[in-house]
């Protein structure tokens, strides 16, 4: 009888599924050895594939950005046809379609990541990664107010830094909620009362 070909290790699916345990139980939550059972591998080759810990968590985190985070912040820029208020209410909509979906964990693995840096049990390694994709989400924003002004679509008297903090604030507060079981059409109504406070004008 010939011996079975041994099954091929899927990197991707396996970080995939990683990513979906850390964003569930966090950084401090999640232990080598459920990594290890999840993915049906030993530590060495946990070691081998993805590196340690910390080294795995930030490939998650950028598998996350790529996969779930980028394709909502694109809302931000298309169809560039649409209002700019159009297009944040299409942006934060998809943001909690996300971290309100049924078939993932609640909430935002980048935004309760963030809530455990700074913490002993964060890698200072980590902490950067985060702060850096913060800061690049925070520029985006920044850049998108900046080109409606210089298109004159956006009062000048609008603080591009201003406005992308606090859109910030009200998405990462959205993320705390929806992980808390809040139902969808209470983040909604926040949208909309965001949406009224922005000085983004009418669809």
């Amino acid at each position: 009888m010939s011996v079975g070909r041994k099954r091929s290790f899927d990197k991707s699916a396996a970080l995939d599924k990683a990513m979906r345990l850390f964003w569930k139980n966090g950084y401090s939550g999640t232990s080598v050895s459920e990594l290890t059972e999840l993915l049906g591998i030993n530590k060495p080759s946990l070691y081998a594939a993805f590196g340690n810990k910390e080294q795995l968590f930030t490939s998650a985190l950028q598998h996350y950005r790529s996969s779930y985070g980028e394709p909502v912040l694109d809302k931000l820029d298309n169809p560039q046809s649409l209002p700019l208020r159009d297009r944040i209410q299409a942006y934060m909509t998809g943001v909690i379609d996300l971290v309100s979906d049924q078939h993932s964990p609640k909430g935002c693995l980048f935004v309760k990541s963030s809530c455990e840096s700074g913490s002993s049990w964060m890698p200072d390694g980590v902490t950067e990664s985060l702060q850096d994709q913060g800061l690049q989400a925070r520029q985006k924003m920044t850049a998108l107010f900046e080109d409606e002004q210089q298109q004159g679509r956006l009062s000048r008297e609008v603080k591009a830094n201003e406005a992308a903090d606090y859109l910030m604030s009200v998405l990462y507060g959205i993320s705390v909620m929806a992980r808390q079981g809040r139902a969808r059409k209470d983040l909604i109504a926040i949208v909309e009362m965001a949406l009224k406070t922005l000085p983004v004008g009418e669809s």
